[in-house]
């Protein structure tokens, strides 16, 4: 047995079944929350505002189900964070509109090549 393997925990009050026979082929499946459970269950594993969850078929896979999905990016320590870009001013001409500011994390339109 892993000791360094996390504990698999499975959804409470999520259930996800296979479709019905004779549904489109664009449905996938059906699930039911179980609200008392489903609540309780986020209330305790919500990080950062969010649960992540796994959808994953038995091994003989007659039955699917959810595990909670903990996965983290890892921290790399080996680098120092990089100082924040502060914007540069821009010139905009008169009776233009400026172009709207982005944050250092988010794409700016002008970088992308195409």
């Amino acid at each position: 047995m892993d000791n360094n393997k996390p504990e698999t925990v499975f959804l409470d009050g999520f259930l996800f079944k296979r479709p019905r026979a004779g549904c489109p082929d664009f449905v996938k499946g059906e699930m039911s929350i179980k609200a008392d459970e489903a609540i309780a269950f986020i209330q305790k594993h919500t990080k950062n505002g969010w649960l992540n969850a796994d959808l994953l078929a038995s091994k003989d896979n007659t039955k699917l189900y959810f595990k909670l999905n903990t996965w983290e990016k890892p921290v790399d320590t080996a680098q120092p964070a990089a100082a924040p870009v502060e914007p540069v001013a821009q010139q905009v001409p008169a009776g233009e509109q400026p172009m709207p500011e982005y944050p250092a994390d988010e794409i700016n339109p002008e970088d992308i090549p195409f």
